[in-house]
């Protein structure tokens, strides 16, 4: 009868290699190459959605207007309806503008910061405080700035017709003779002067300006789209 032959620690038994052919290495990493690759970027997705989601609910007037039983009006749906309805009329007034401001910067005309300041000043003495000067801008769909680029247009308006828009005496008094009722006993006379001939000065810059600006403007280069 043979001998059983005795396996050392050092050699392995048909089964021990049977099992090291049969069962391959795990890689530490198999699990994770099985997932997804974009699953790496879930953290990251995440916080890109919350800081939508916040600034969505804080701007939230850059894209709902306003509710109407809990309703939404986009402001799409609002600069479409305004488009329609006053696009050309404010296209118009901004080439206006643009002729404006160029024919008079050629003339070397142009209206300072401190002038659009002295003379917003002036308007809001006349108010008294009886109305603030945002309040009354308010109720005529004005802002502060659309209101100070007017303010710079009459104004560069005025310098540029101001020589040619000269008002006597004589006319003064014609203006108050043919309006009676102007002159009252607590009428300060030297101001009722004072406002008639700024008023006619007024109206001689329009009438000048009027003419000036039909013959610029028939000669602008402009293009719409």
């Amino acid at each position: 009868m043979p001998r059983k032959r005795k396996v050392t620690s050092k050699e392995t038994t048909p089964a021990q290699k049977s099992q090291d052919v049969y069962t391959p290495s795990v890689p530490l990493d198999l699990e994770s190459r099985k997932r997804p690759s974009w699953l790496r970027y879930l953290p990251l997705l995440i916080i890109l959605v919350v800081i939508l989601a916040l600034f969505a609910v804080k701007y939230k007037n850059l894209f709902i207007v306003a509710t109407v039983n809990g309703d939404p009006i986009s402001r799409l749906t609002l600069e479409q309806e305004l488009n329609s309805k006053y696009a050309d009329q404010t296209l118009d007034s901004l080439i206006s503008e643009k002729i404006i401001l160029s024919e008079a910067q050629k003339k070397g005309v142009t209206v300072s910061q401190k002038e659009i300041d002295n003379r917003i000043k002036e308007i809001e003495d006349r108010l008294k405080g009886q109305i603030s000067l945002d309040d009354a801008l308010k109720a005529q769909g004005f802002t502060r700035d659309s209101f100070q680029k007017q303010l710079e247009i009459q104004l560069t308006i005025d310098k540029m017709f101001d020589s040619e828009a000269t008002v006597s005496e004589k006319e003064i008094d014609d203006y108050l003779a043919q309006n009676p009722d102007m002159v009252t006993s607590s009428t300060d006379p030297a101001k009722l002067r004072t406002d008639v001939k700024d008023s006619l000065k007024q109206q001689k810059i329009g009438d000048l300006f009027d003419a000036w600006f039909t013959q610029i403007k028939s000669k602008a280069n402009v293009n719409k789209w």
